[in-house]
């Protein structure tokens, strides 16, 4: 057998491999977390045009006719009466709601408007119990838990 053989050994192998495999394993989450980061991000640039689209309804809600008063708020209602962009309001991952009147997905009425996240492929920060609010000025307030 020659001792001055060049190569790998077995041991060294398995080094190499364990090591990659624990790199991959670590790029694979923080690939999985930036996805939804990314969505989060998204999500609340949406609910800043919901409010600020609220914000100018209440400036001068006369010059929207159609829509009688604020607890007739709606999405469709801003965008028909121009306020509002007609973008992809149903979203698979989060959902929005306008807060005058009373809305369900509202914790307090003195929000402009508010979303939640409703989807299991969110990371577990942003799902059920996440909620990302604009208060009357248009400031975010973000919530975790029931409050």
């Amino acid at each position: 057998m020659n001792i001055n053989a060049k190569g790998f050994t077995l041991l060294e192998l398995l080094i190499a491999a364990t090591i990659i495999g624990i790199l991959a394993v670590m790029a694979t989450v923080s690939f999985k977390n930036s996805a939804g980061d990314t969505r989060v991000a998204g999500a609340k640039s949406k609910l800043n045009a919901l409010g600020m689209a609220v914000q100018r309804y209440k400036i001068d809600p006369r010059a929207c006719p159609s829509i009688p008063n604020s607890s007739s708020l709606s999405i469709s209602n801003l965008v028909n009466c121009g306020y509002l962009e007609d973008t992809q309001w149903s979203d698979n991952y989060f959902s929005y709601s306008i807060c005058a009147g009373g809305s369900s997905g509202c914790p307090s009425s003195s929000y402009l408007a508010c979303m939640t996240g409703t989807n299991s492929k969110l990371p577990a920060r942003y799902r059920g119990t996440y909620r990302y609010c604009l208060d009357e000025n248009g400031s975010p307030v973000e919530t975790m838990g029931s409050n």
